[in-house]
């Protein structure tokens, strides 16, 4: 690789860098004086692009992301004076998104069940439309595809592992379980990914 290409890779990393760190010092400055109006905007500001990504990939359509994205910043700020600093903010945030989205599936099944009892419509109809759409999508239409065959929980801890890029510890804070039994988790759904996205005409390294 050229020495000006990895220059420009280490100067691209540091700044990203020194901008985290400047926003954790912004956060952390706001809380402490319990400006928590500010802290909301910065957490808003620094990670509601990220909140809103994981919270799309976990439920299944744009409008509910929308709506869980928005619940969890007002969560987050009703919490806000009982946060006790036991993880980062970022944990934490990602923590209330996380509990949202599974509460907006759960809603989301049973609301469908009654629909399905009523109407007497066939259990898959829907999802067969949604996969129909989803087939001329290419690579990132597919594996949203994929990633809605996992079962909820093992779903959250894939996308904060690759998407979010959470630790393993942080992603333990996340979902109150142990680290090792969230890494074999991921671990066990990464070849379920890979097959899933071949059948779908699709191979990727990348998972």
């Amino acid at each position: 690789m050229p020495a000006n290409s990895t220059n420009s890779q280490q100067q691209a990393v540091t700044g990203t860098v020194s901008r985290l760190q400047s926003g954790e010092a912004l956060l952390e400055a706001a809380l402490t004086q319990g400006d928590y109006r500010r802290v909301l905007t910065l957490l808003m500001n620094q990670y509601g692009n990220q909140i809103y990504r994981f919270c799309l990939r976990m439920v299944k359509e744009q409008g509910m992301a929308e709506d869980v994205h928005q619940m969890t910043f007002v969560q987050a700020y009703e919490s806000l004076p009982a946060f006790k600093g036991h993880s980062s903010l970022r944990t934490w945030l990602f923590s209330i998104a996380r509990n949202r989205c599974l509460d907006s599936l759960k809603m989301t099944r049973r609301r469908e069940r009654r629909i399905t009892l009523v109407e007497q419509l066939p259990e898959t109809a829907g999802d067969q439309h949604s996969d129909a759409q989803l087939s001329s999508g290419g690579f990132s239409a597919q594996l949203a595809r994929c990633l809605r065959q996992l079962a909820p929980h093992i779903r959250s801890a894939v996308l904060l592992r690759f998407q979010a890029e959470h630790s393993y510890q942080e992603i333990s804070q996340i979902c109150s379980e142990k680290p090792a039994t969230l890494q074999a988790r991921v671990v066990r759904a990464l070849p379920v990914l890979r097959h899933c996205l071949e059948q779908g005409g699709i191979t990727s390294e990348s998972l």
